[in-house]
C-alpha cells in the first residue's frame, strides 16, 4: 500500500500549483481493495473483518456511490477528479487519502501487461548476461580459448562424450510439453522443433567411433553427475513450468552453437583427426545451427499474457539453470583433464 501513499503524495504537490511537470511522475489508479455495502444513510466498506462506515446525505451520497464504483483500477486520480469534482479536486483527493490511510486501496498504476514475448525477451537479456560472466570465467572455456599445446586431448573428447548423454537423453525433458495443452499452434510448432533436432547423437557418436568408443559402449557409460543434473533440471521445468522450460530453448540452442564452433575451431588448431572433426562440424551446420532462437519467439507471441509473480518466478530459476549450464562444462573440464579413462562404465560399478 506505501506506493499508493507515496503516489499520491507526489500527485498531490504536483496539483498544489507547484508548477512542476507531471509528466514524469507515477500516474496513480486507484482501486478499493474491500467490499462496499451501501444503504440510504451510509456506506459501509468491509475488509477482512473491519468494517469502515462513511455518513452520506444527498449528493454527497451520489458522489461517494459514484467515486467507489469508479474505483476498479482502470481511472488515474486526475480522471475521477474531473469526473466527479472538477470544481474542487481536493475533495476526491481527500478520500483517496483517507481510503489509503486505512489500507482500503490497491495502486495499479504499476500493472503492465507483460505478454509472453516481452517475458521472453527479458529472460534472453538475463540469461546471455548471465552466460558471458559464465564463460569468462569457467576454468573449462579459459582452456578451450587457450588452445595451448599442453591442453589434456582428453578434455576434447570428453566434451563430445558428455554432449553426446546430453543429445541422448534429450527425449526426457522434449517429451513432455509436446502434448502443451493451452495452444495447438504450439503444439504444431514444438513438434516440428523437435523432428529438425533427430539424430544429434548419432553424429557424436560417429565421431567418437575414430577414437575407438562404439555405440555399445557409450550405453555402458555413466554421464558425470553435473550432465545429469542439468537433464534432470530441464526434465522437472518441462513437467512442471513447460513455460519456463520452453523459454530456455533459444538461447540454450544459440549458446551451444557458438559453444561447438569455439571447440571445433580448438580442435582443428590442435589437428585431431579429421575422422573425428567432420561429424562434430556436420552437427553444427546442419543440426545446431537452425532458427530455434525465432521458433521460441514464435512460441512466446502465442502467449498473450504472463503474470508478475510467474515472471519474477522465472528470473530465480534462470540463475538456477545458467549455474547448472556452467557447472556442466566445469564438471567437464576438471573430470577429463586428470582421468586415465574417458568412459565412466556401468559395469565397472
Amino acid at each position: 500500500m506505501g506506493s499508493v501513499a507515496s503516489n499520491l503524495d507526489m500527485q498531490l504537490h504536483n496539483q498544489g500549483f507547484q508548477g512542476k511537470d507531471t509528466q514524469s511522475q507515477p500516474v496513480l489508479r486507484p482501486r478499493l481493495a474491500c467490499k462496499v455495502n451501501i444503504y440510504s444513510d451510509r456506506i459501509i466498506l468491509s475488509q477482512d473483518g473491519r468494517d469502515f462506515e462513511f455518513q452520506i446525505n444527498g449528493q454527497s451520497g451520489e458522489v461517494l456511490q459514484k467515486l467507489f464504483s469508479l474505483m476498479d483500477g482502470t481511472k488515474t486520480l486526475s480522471e475521477l477528479q474531473q469526473k466527479l469534482s472538477p470544481d474542487r479536486p481536493e475533495v476526491i483527493n481527500t478520500i483517496v487519502r483517507n481510503l489509503d490511510e486505512q489500507g482500503l486501496l490497491d495502486d495499479v498504476a504499476q500493472l503492465r501487461v507483460h505478454s509472453g514475448i516481452d517475458t521472453l525477451l527479458e529472460l534472453e537479456d538475463l540469461t546471455n548476461e548471465l552466460l558471458d560472466k559464465s564463460v569468462e570465467e569457467n576454468p573449462f572455456w579459459k582452456l578451450i580459448n587457450s588452445t595451448a599445446p599442453e591442453l589434456p586431448i582428453n578434455i576434447l573428447y570428453g566434451f563430445a562424450i558428455e554432449n553426446y548423454h546430453f543429445l541422448s537423453l534429450k527425449r526426457c525433458f522434449q517429451s513432455p510439453v509436446l502434448g502443451f495443452q493451452s495452444s495447438t499452434k504450439i503444439r504444431y510448432l514444438l513438434n516440428e522443433f523437435y523432428s529438425q533436432e533427430y539424430g544429434q547423437d548419432k553424429l557424436v557418436i560417429e565421431a567418437l567411433n575414430v577414437i575407438g568408443i562404439s555405440h555399445e559402449e557409450l550405453t555402458d557409460t555413466m554421464p558425470l553427475p553435473e550432465t545429469m543434473a542439468m537433464c534432470n533440471g530441464l526434465a522437472f521445468w518441462a513437467n512442471f513450468e513447460p513455460l519456463f522450460f520452453l523459454s530456455t530453448l533459444g538461447v540454450l540452442a544459440d549458446r551451444t552453437f557458438k559453444n561447438f564452433q569455439l571447440y571445433l575451431r580448438t580442435c582443428e588448431e590442435l589437428e585431431l583427426d579429421s575422422g573425428f572433426i567432420d561429424p562434430m562440424r556436420q552437427l553444427v551446420n546442419t543440426k545446431l545451427k537452425r532458427e530455434q532462437e525465432n521458433l521460441t519467439r514464435r512460441i512466446f507471441q502465442e502467449i498473450p499474457h504472463i503474470d508478475r509473480e510467474t515472471r519474477q518466478r522465472f528470473r530465480g530459476q534462470t540463475y538456477l539453470f545458467i549455474e547448472m549450464y556452467d557447472n556442466f562444462h566445469r564438471a567437464i573440464g576438471q573430470y577429463y583433464s586428470s582421468t586415465t579413462h574417458l568412459l565412466r562404465r556401468v559395469s565397472a560399478i
